[in-house]
This record gives structure tokens, C-alpha cells and sequence, in this order.
């Protein structure tokens, strides 16, 4: 992780290629601000490592490090000191992309970056400069294994005074080097970071279900390499010291162990063991607490970092918060022995408030390491600054989270984009003018956009217009955000499918939402198109028939349709396709009135709630729907635009949510600011702010203020008579 992390922010930082060089023999990574790609060793190069000298080079090269007291469970990483195999597919990358540093995130691949930097020089280059990273010192690391390191420390230190910089995670193991015989000067320290927005905006929904885990049950979270001894050892502690005591408080305790290797022979009933997981920020953020009961090891505890920036209140070990230039207390709780231990995870178990605290102050201090700080570090080590100089304190200060303003939440979802890629439709809906003229974002605009929304931590792209299908280079925009891996979204009159349908079928669209406002008769008057019904419902089958893109039905409630939304919702159950609806938002005209019309909402909310959980959840959204309705305002209200979610118009306007033509919602334009800017400029800010204590009048009602709700526990209304504009008083056309 911490490799993978440091070349994708030093490639976005540096706008150059960041190449990594692994065991695999046919090709390494080039990260660029883009993305990553598996680019091919030369033929030449792959055809020289399977030579009948190299491999038994190699293999040479594990007997000796044995000898030397390395660990051969671990011969894989110490092997490079030798490998002639190592050192070819290092050259051939400096010699092929141009290196200007080699840069070893373990001792044994300084080896191959100096021969490789050496050779460079000797063929008339010019000489990479070579680093090492010193993760943690391994031969106090072996020490503590019981292994004897007399060569090990020989070899290591020799390395670290071999190459030109020495970067070690800590003040601790920055002071270790030095007594095992590194000069001061050349050993810099730059700690560990995290990935912020992945941990930040994680939701752990569904994971108890997972592993059959009650909501309410006390959960705890410990994660790492399980075959790594440290933390082989710590889930021994867990099991066999810290549970019998814990459950005495908690009986009904339970705990993730993730990650692979699981020492299951320490298997416990309060112990799930869940081996390696794709999604660790949801198994963190289901937990109630994270613990850390470490007691040996060295380096800087990643998983800390991770804790502590999805919020989660930890408990650790002085051990195992070695590293970490924190307050006890203030952003962690440290206890050592297993009676300290459990008495301080029972305590903040039973002390929400506090532990919520605890919490939040450890998600301000973690702020700070964000990858994208941490490896600005690198580059100005790289420049001659600091060099044989703690950086923690360069790190550059983060600002607040953008969510700092609201109470204790969890993310409504994943950061979305609702994109208006077009102005213009080939259907005259009566409740919409975003119908009238053609004009379409550009497609550079929109992929340069995206790498920004990336930046910022978006995972979800809903392209809407107009209709977006109508944009020449619509799937030209899927294809860049799906290379990014962004989740797509489209949401269409589906009338279009046919006659792109080549298209949509290899642009990996992950799901299309398809309006369809009633029965024939009705939803033709709504759109203002005969025929229109047949060609949207033929779209929806044929796109369902594919069995690869997911399909669902938006139905907008109005009085002309109320009494359809079952019939409608029913034709979507038969094709296999979602069924999602609400009251139409600012159109006096189409408004639900009290008596049948009402009563045919409520009784559709109470059949379809009945099968679908997310609809009964609603029915008090709905309610106020209603009123909405009936009193013909939806008063102020306020949402997580802005936060959760973020709209950008065809001509690069950026607004809290989709609704296109509120006056005084605009807060900036993309085309003139980048996103990345913007997202976390004081004015942007503000805007949120303003959004929560004095709501917005722009008049919607949608799914937004219920996300609000559930996420915040707040209401999304406020009874103040208005509120400050959300941004400049600048127009934006009407829709």
C-alpha cells in the first residue's frame, strides 16, 4: 500500500512517470497522473533473465542471504542484494524511461538500484540518484524475532551508507540507524501517510450482516499481515489476554480480524478471522472501536493512520504507536497490559461521547498525513531540501475537513458528480426546459474535469442532461471516468438505446436509470412525444437483456400519474430493473392535492414499502412530500450538497446538488477554477457552511434531504425565513 500510495501521488505531484520494478519478470508499473499501466520488459531483457546462469544466480543469491541470518521465509525480499535478475530489470527501466532516481523501499532492493545507477554512469549517463526507504530497521526487527543479526546489521548499514539518501518512518528508528553506524546527515525521516478520502467517506453497511454480527453488538477491528510475527502475536494477545477480560464487561463482544495469513489456531467465538478483504474502509468504519495491541515490530502502524482517519476512537500499545508523533489521551488512548488494555476498550465502549471525541481528534491529527503531503516531501528531499532533517513538521497543515462544520455522521454515500453534459432533448417534458437549444460540454472540458473529481475523492459519475445520450462524445467521457475508476451512471429518456447501442455496450457503463413517468397514455403526455412509452420501455428490456449494465426506473410523481406509480413499479419488477420515485419538485401545476391523490402516494409508499426496505424508510420523507406539496414550498432546507455530492453544469458551473436553474446556487465555475481548487477554497467552504446553519431556498425536494436526515440525524428543514445565498448572485439558466 505505501508503495503503490507514493507513486501515484509522486506521479501527480511531479506530473512525470513513477515506475515500479517488482518480482514479476515480463513488465513493471508506470503510474502517471492519470493512471497506471503493465508496460513489457524489451525482448532482449526477458529473454536474458531466463539464461541458465541467471536463475541459479538467483538462486545463489537466497543460499547466501540464509547464511547470512536472513529469515527464508523472507529470502524474497533480501534476494535483490544478489540477483543479477533484479539488477537487469532495474537498468533496463533507468535505461528505457529515463530515471532520475532509484528509489528502494526495502535494504535488499538498494542493491539493485545502485548497480543499476552505477551502470548508468558507466554507459555515459547521467548518475540517478538512489534512496532508501528503511520501512523499519530490520535487523532490530529480526532481533526481536530471535534471529541472529550479527551480517544482517553489517550488510544493512553498509547499504544505508552506500546510497545518497537514507528516509526512515520515525524519530525512533531515525536514532537507530544512527547507532548501528549511519551518518546523521544522510538519514531523513518522512513518515508513513494515509489515503484520507477513502477512509474518510467509507460506510459500513452491510459488513455486520456479513459475518452474521447483530447491530448493536460492540464491535472491534484489528487488521495487518497476520502472518507477520508482530501481529501474529497481537491477535494471540486478543485471544488468549484481552478477550476473557473484555467479555466480562461486554458479553456480547465481538471482533474483525482482517487481513491474510490468519492465525486461525488462535481461533475464539468472539474472533471472526475474515482473511484478506477488497474493501478494509467499510470493514473499519463498521466497527465501534479499533485496537492495537502490538508489542514488537518496528516502523510506523499504517493501520493506526487508517484508524484514526476514518474517525474510529483506538486503543493501542505504547508499542504499537511507535512512530507516531501523537498526544496520548487526545488523538489515542494508550494502555499497556492486558488489564489496562481491556479496561480502557470497556470504558470508551461505554462512554460514547467520549469515545466519539476521541474519535474526531484523531481524524483532525491524521489529516495531516495524506498521502499527497507526505510525498511532497520526497520531491523536496529530491530538490536538496532537508536532507538529514525530520519532515513531519513540513508536512504541509491540512485544513479542516470539509464536513468539520457538521455534527458526528456518516458519509450519505459515495462522493457523487451529477454532471449536465448537455443542454437540448429529443422529448418536451411539461415539467422541464432543459429541453430547448443544443449545447454540449466538451469532451476535453469533461475528462480534464474528471481527473479533478478524482483528485478530490469522488467515486460515483452520474451524466445527466437534457438527454445525455444525445452528446456525440457521451461514451467518450464513460470510457476516461470507468480508466479512472469511477462508477457511471446515466440517466436517460432511454428512447436512444438503439441507435447507440454499440457503443453503450463497450463503454462499461455501470448502470442506466431510465425516466418513465406512467402507463402509455401518461408518461406520452408528460414527455410531450407519441411513441415515446414504447421506445423507453424497449430500451429498458433490451438493456436488462444484456444482464451487464444495471437498470432502474425513475418515476417523478405528479397528479396526473399518482395513480400509476404501482402499475409502473410492477412493469420495472418484471424486467428486472430497480424502482425509484418522488414528488415532481417546482411545478405548481403538476402538484399532488390533499384527498385521492394524497391517499394514492401513501397507499403505493405501503405496498412497495412492504417489499422494498429503502421505501419504508421513507415514508416520512414522503409525508412531508406532501406537504411540500400542498403548501406549494419546500421552505428552506439544507443537504450535504457540496460534500456528499457536487453538480457541474455543461457550461462548468459548480453547484451544491442538480437543481440546473436556482438563482444564487452557483459557487464557482470549473472552466475558470479547477475543481481541485475550488473543493477546498475558503469560498467553497463557506458555501457549505451556509448551506447547514442557514439552509437553501432553491426550492427541490429530493432524495438529498432525506440522505441528509438519515446521515446527520438532523432535520433537513429549517424555520428560519430565508437564507444567505449560497454563492455569488449569479444566474444560471433555468430547469
Amino acid at each position: 500500500m505505501k508503495i503503490v500510495r507514493t507513486a501515484e501521488h509522486l506521479a501527480r505531484a511531479t506530473g512525470e512517470p513513477v515506475c515500479v520494478v517488482t518480482d514479476d519478470r515480463d513488465a513493471f508499473w508506470r503510474f502517471t497522473p492519470g493512471g497506471r499501466e503493465r508496460v513489457a520488459y524489451p525482448p532482449r531483457v526477458r529473454a536474458a533473465e531466463e539464461w541458465p546462469g541467471i536463475p541459479a544466480a538467483g538462486r545463489f543469491a537466497e543460499r547466501v542471504c540464509a547464511r547470512l541470518g536472513y529469515p527464508r521465509d523472507e529470502l524474497f525480499l533480501y534476494r535483490p542484494l544478489l540477483d543479477p535478475a533484479w539488477w537487469g530489470r532495474a537498468l533496463s527501466v533507468g535505461l528505457t524511461e529515463g530515471i532520475d532516481v532509484f528509489q528502494a523501499e526495502f535494504p535488499g532492493y538498494a542493491a539493485a538500484g545502485l548497480t543499476a545507477a552505477l551502470s548508468l554512469a558507466a554507459l555515459g549517463r547521467p548518475r540517478p540518484r538512489v534512496s532508501l526507504v528503511q520501512h523499519n530497521v530490520e535487523w532490530e526487527r529480526l532481533r526481536d524475532f530471535g534471529h541472529d543479526v550479527r551480517w544482517v546489521a553489517r550488510v544493512e548499514a553498509a547499504l544505508c551508507r552506500a546510497v545518497d539518501d537514507v528516509i526512515a518512518v520515525s524519530a525512533a528508528d531515525r536514532a537507530r540507524l544512527v547507532a548501528g553506524g549511519v551518518d546523521a546527515g544522510a538519514v531523513s525521516i518522512i513518515p508513513h501517510g494515509v489515503d484520507l478520502a477513502a477512509f474518510r467517506g467509507a460506510r459500513g453497511d452491510g459488513i455486520r450482516a456479513r459475518y452474521g454480527i447483530a447491530e448493536g453488538v460492540p464491535l472491534l477491528l484489528f487488521h495487518g499481515t497476520l502472518h507477520y510475527w508482530p501481529n501474529t502475536e497481537a491477535v494471540r494477545t486478543l485471544a488468549e489476554a484481552l478477550l476473557p477480560r473484555l467479555l466480562v464487561g461486554q458479553p456480547g463482544l465481538r471482533v474483525l480480524v482482517v487481513g491474510q495469513g490468519p492465525p486461525t489456531y488462535y481461533a475464539h467465538p468472539a474472533i471472526v478471522f475474515t482473511g484478506a478483504v477488497d474493501d478494509l474502509a467499510a470493514h473499519i468504519a463498521a466497527a465501534d472501536l479499533c485496537v492495537c495491541p502490538v508489542d514488537a515490530g518496528g516502523g510506523t502502524r499504517m493501520k493506526l493512520l487508517e484508524y484514526l482517519a476514518a474517525g474510529k476512537p483506538v486503543v493501542t500499545t505504547t508499542k504499537g504507536a511507535e512512530g507516531i508523533p501523537f498526544t496520548p489521551g487526545e488523538h489515542m488512548a494508550v494502555a499497556d497490559g492486558a488489564s489496562d488494555f481491556a479496561a480502557e476498550v470497556l470504558r470508551l465502549l461505554a462512554d460514547r461521547p467520549a469515545a466519539a471525541r476521541l474519535g474526531a481528534a484523531g481524524a483532525r491529527f491524521a489529516a495531516r498525513y495524506d498521502w499527497s503531503a507526505v510525498t511532497d516531501r520526497y520531491t523536496a528531499l529530491y530538490r536538496g531540501e532537508a536532507r538529514g532533517e525530520d519532515h513531519t513538521p513540513l508536512l504541509r497543515e491540512a485544513s479542516a475537513p470539509i464536513d468539520a462544520h457538521l455534527p458526528p455522521h456518516a458519509p450519505s454515500k459515495p462522493r457523487t458528480l451529477l454532471l449536465l453534459v448537455n443542454r437540448g432533448c429529443n422529448l418536451r417534458c411539461t415539467f422541464c426546459d432543459l429541453w430547448e437549444g443544443h449545447v454540449h460540454m466538451p469532451v476535453e472540458r469533461a475528462i480534464a474535469l474528471l481527473d479533478d473529481a478524482v483528485a478530490i475523492g469522488t467515486e460515483v459519475l452520474v451524466l445527466t442532461g437534457g438527454e445525455p445520450f444525445l452528446h456525440p462524445g457521451l461514451f467518450e467521457i464513460v470510457r476516461a471516468a470507468r480508466a479512472r475508476g469511477l462508477t457511471v451512471n446515466i440517466t436517460t429518456n432511454g428512447t436512444r438505446i438503439d441507435a447507440r447501442w454499440d457503443e453503450l455496450v463497450h463503454a462499461g457503463v455501470s448502470s442506466l436509470s431510465f425516466s418513465l413517468d406512467g402507463l402509455a397514455e401518461t408518461h406520452e403526455r408528460l414527455r410531450g412525444q407519441k411513441g415515446c412509452f414504447r421506445k423507453t420501455l424497449a430500451g429498458l428490456e433490451r438493456v436488462a437483456g444484456l444482464g451487464t449494465i444495471a437498470t432502474s426506473v425513475y418515476f417523478t410523481v405528479t397528479r396526473e400519474n399518482v395513480h400509476e406509480i404501482e402499475a409502473v413499479w410492477e412493469l420495472a419488477r418484471a424486467r428486472g430493473a430497480g424502482f425509484d420515485f418522488w414528488p415532481v419538485n417546482d411545478a405548481p401545476g403538476l402538484a399532488l392535492r390533499p384527498g385521492p391523490e394524497a391517499e394514492a402516494l401513501r397507499a403505493a409508499v405501503r405496498r412497495i414499502g412492504a417489499e422494498d426496505p429503502a421505501i419504508a424508510a421513507r415514508a416520512g420523507w414522503f409525508e412531508r412530500g406532501l406537504a411540500y406539496h400542498a403548501e406549494g414550498s419546500a421552505g428552506v432546507s439544507r443537504c450535504l450538497g457540496l460534500i456528499d455530492q457536487y453538480g457541474v453544469t455543461y457550461e462548468g458551473d459548480l453547484l451544491p446538488c442538480c437543481v440546473w436553474g436556482a438563482p444564487g446556487v452557483k459557487v464557482g465555475n470549473v472552466f475558470e477554477t479547477p475543481l481541485r481548487t475550488l473543493w477546498g477554497s475558503p469560498e467553497v467552504q463557506r458555501a457549505r457552511e451556509r448551506l447547514f446553519h442557514d439552509g437553501c431556498t432553491a426550492g427541490c425536494f429530493n432524495h438529498s434531504l432525506y440522505e441528509f436526515e438519515r446521515s446527520t440525524g438532523l432535520s433537513s428543514r429549517l424555520d428560519a425565513s430565508g437564507p444567505a445565498p449560497l454563492g455569488p448572485a449569479t444566474a444560471a439558466p433555468t430547469g
